[in-house]
């Protein structure tokens, strides 16, 4: 795995001002190897992990609503585990977003056997402080219609205190995992790094989170 901070912000000046850009990203390059492993990146931080799936009109509704995202995706729940689940619509699709509250060390358990184009296209991590509930995440964005005004919302909780990182996922040549960790402006966790160049930020796919 290799890592670079963007200080030329490649990804976020499609969408923000140069004035408005109070954040910093660093991009993570893994190779098919390399095991997942966030928690060096934010010790003692918690993280909610989100995947998403459409509503499959071949099944019939029943099974449908209970696979939902999570199961479609072989992703094992157990009692124990902290779920939350809400429902949203894309045109007359129903969007199923499934969310797992734990630490980094069983979220990167949980979700290892994503390939790096479902996660590119369908997950999408929010760090925060320990204090922090689901409840305290403000996901009113969600509801926006628009998908840049709505990536630009999500952004903007990063100035929730308690709220340290977003993580999206996408993947670079030979279609491997790519995760950018977008931060505050500032944070210890980005320092020090190379810096991302443009040639390598040329050779990457990062889908718009939360796109329906």
């Amino acid at each position: 795995m290799k890592k670079y901070r963007n200080i030329h912000h490649h990804y976020l000046s499609n969408f923000f001002k140069q004035s408005e850009l109070n954040y910093d990203s660093f991009w993570l390059f893994y190779n098919h190897e390399d095991g997942i492993q966030m928690e060096p990146f934010f010790p003692d931080q918690k993280v909610y992990s989100f995947l998403w799936e459409y509503s499959n009109p071949d099944i019939i509704i029943k099974i449908d609503e209970w696979k939902r995202a999570f199961r479609r995706n072989n992703i094992e729940i157990v009692q124990e585990d902290k779920l939350h689940i809400r429902n949203y619509l894309s045109g007359e699709r129903k969007v199923y977003l499934d969310c797992l509250e734990t630490s980094f060390v069983t979220a990167d358990e949980k979700f290892k056997d994503l390939t790096a184009y479902d996660a590119g296209q369908r997950f999408v991590q929010i760090v925060t402080d320990e204090s922090i509930s689901f409840t305290d995440i403000d996901l009113s964005f969600l509801e926006v219609t628009d998908t840049a005004d709505k990536f630009r919302a999500l952004i903007r909780i990063l100035d929730t205190d308690g709220i340290q990182a977003l993580i999206l996922n996408g993947y670079h040549h030979r279609r491997e995992l790519l995760k950018v960790c977008i931060v505050k402006k500032g944070e210890a966790c980005i320092q020090p790094m190379e810096f991302l160049s443009l040639l390598i930020f040329e050779n990457t796919y990062v889908a718009m989170p939360f796109n329906w």
